[in-house]
C-alpha cells in the first residue's frame, strides 16, 4: 500500500547525518512534495529486513521510503550503502510536523483532483448499469480509455449514457481537467496505471481478470475510474455523474409509508427516521391502528423491519442478511396498505 505524505505519520529517523522522514509504505513519485527527494531502502540476501542500501526504487527488497528535503546521493550513483548510518528516533510526526520544527515552508498538496480508492459498496458504479438505474445515480457517460499496442498510446471515445443536457459545456469542460490531471499519473500509459494499482489499493470484484476502482469527488460531479493494467483490453473507464440529480432522485425515493387509524399518513426518504417511527409505534399498533409499507430494498433496511415485527411477537427472525440482499422489491406489509 502506499500513503498520503502530505497527510499520513512518518516515522523520524537519521540517516547519513541528515534528519529525514521515513515510513514503511510506499511513497508514490508522482505524490513527492515538489523540491523534496524521495529513496527506498532496500535489504539483500544477507540481511533479509534491514535497510542496507539506498536507491532511487526498489522494485524487491523494499524495506522502508525515506522522504528527504536535501539529496542524500548522487544523481549519476546507482545506490548508497547505508551501514550504520539509519537510526531511528522513536517518534512518529507529519511532515507539517517536520517542516515545523526545521524551520522550513511545508509544501503544499497542489494536486487539484484526489483519487481514493472505492469501497466494497461502491464497485456496481464502475460497471455498466441498466438504464433506469443510470436514471436515478445521474449518470452522463463513460469515457473508454486504451493505451494501445505499445502501452504509450491513448485511445479514448465517449459514451453518452444520459440526457444530453446533462453533457453541459461545464461538465465537458470539467471533464477535460480531470483526465489531464490523471494523465500525469494513473492514466500516463498501461505501466504508470500497473504501479499506482499495486500502491493504491482500490480492488473491486466483477470483470473476468482483476480491476481497480478510484473516485474523484468535485462540488457538482462523482468521476469512477476503473482501471485494468492487462494488456490486450480496454484499459480504463470514467464514469461521471451529476451529484445533483443524484441527490434530487435519492431525495425523491421513498423508504417507506405509515399510516394511523386517524387517516393521518406520513412518507418517510430517510431510513433511520422510518425505523424510528416503526420502533415507537409498533408496540401501539392494537389501539392506534398503526400501519406501514416499506418501499426500499435496502436490505438491512428490510431485516431490521423484520426484526421489529418478529419480536414483537416474542420470536426471532432467523432470515440472514444475505437473503435479504438476494431480493428485490418491497418487504414487509403490515395492514393491509
Amino acid at each position: 500500500m502506499s500513503m498520503n505524505p502530505y497527510k499520513d505519520k512518518f516515522q523520524h529517523a537519521s540517516l547519513f547525518g541528515k534528519d529525514v522522514l521515513c515510513t514503511n509504505w510506499l511513497i508514490l513519485r508522482d505524490t513527492v512534495p515538489k523540491g523534496w527527494y524521495c529513496y527506498d531502502l532496500k535489504d539483500n540476501v544477507s540481511h533479509p529486513g534491514r535497510p542496507m542500501e539506498l536507491v532511487d526504487r526498489a522494485p524487491a527488497g523494499h524495506v522502508k521510503t525515506v522522504l528527504s528535503p536535501v539529496p542524500l546521493k548522487r544523481l549519476d550513483t546507482r545506490s548508497r550503502k547505508v551501514a550504520d548510518t539509519f537510526y531511528l528516533h522513536g517518534e512518529e510526526m507529519t511532515l507539517a510536523d517536520y517542516c515545523e520544527d526545521h524551520a522550513l515552508e511545508c509544501p503544499a498538496d497542489d494536486r487539484k483532483y484526489l483519487l481514493r480508492p472505492a469501497s466494497p459498496d461502491e464497485a456496481g458504479l464502475f460497471y455498466a448499469q441498466h438504464p433506469s438505474e443510470d436514471e436515478r445515480l445521474g449518470c452522463i457517460g463513460h469515457v473508454r480509455m486504451d493505451f494501445g499496442r505499445s502501452g504509450n498510446e491513448f485511445w479514448h471515445t465517449w459514451w453518452p449514457r444520459g440526457p444530453e443536457e446533462w453533457n453541459s459545456p461545464a461538465f465537458k469542460a470539467e471533464l477535460q481537467e480531470v483526465v489531464d490531471e490523471l494523465r500525469q499519473s494513473v492514466l500516463k500509459n498501461r505501466f504508470a496505471m500497473e504501479r499506482f494499482c499495486y500502491g493504491h489499493g482500490g480492488k473491486i470484484n466483477g470483470g473476468y481478470v482483476q480491476n481497480y476502482g478510484y473516485v474523484v469527488e468535485t462540488e457538482h460531479y462523482r468521476y469512477c475510474l476503473r482501471c485494468n493494467p492487462s494488456p490486450g483490453d480496454y484499459n480504463g473507464y470514467l464514469t461521471a455523474f451529476d451529484l445533483q440529480v443524484q441527490r434530487m432522485n435519492q431525495q425523491e425515493q421513498l423508504v417507506g409509508r405509515v399510516s394511523f387509524a386517524s387517516g393521518e399518513k406520513m412518507e418517510f426518504t430517510d431510513g433511520e427516521q422510518y425505523l424510528q417511527t416503526i420502533r415507537e409505534e409498533l408496540p401501539y399498533q392494537a389501539t392506534t391502528g398503526f400501519r406501514f409499507e416499506t418501499m426500499t430494498d435496502d436490505p438491512a433496511i428490510r431485516k431490521a423491519v423484520d426484526d421489529m415485527v418478529f419480536d414483537l411477537y416474542g420470536e426471532e427472525n432467523t432470515t440472514p442478511l444475505q437473503k435479504y440482499e438476494s431480493r428485490s422489491g418491497p418487504t414487509m406489509k403490515l395492514g393491509g396498505m
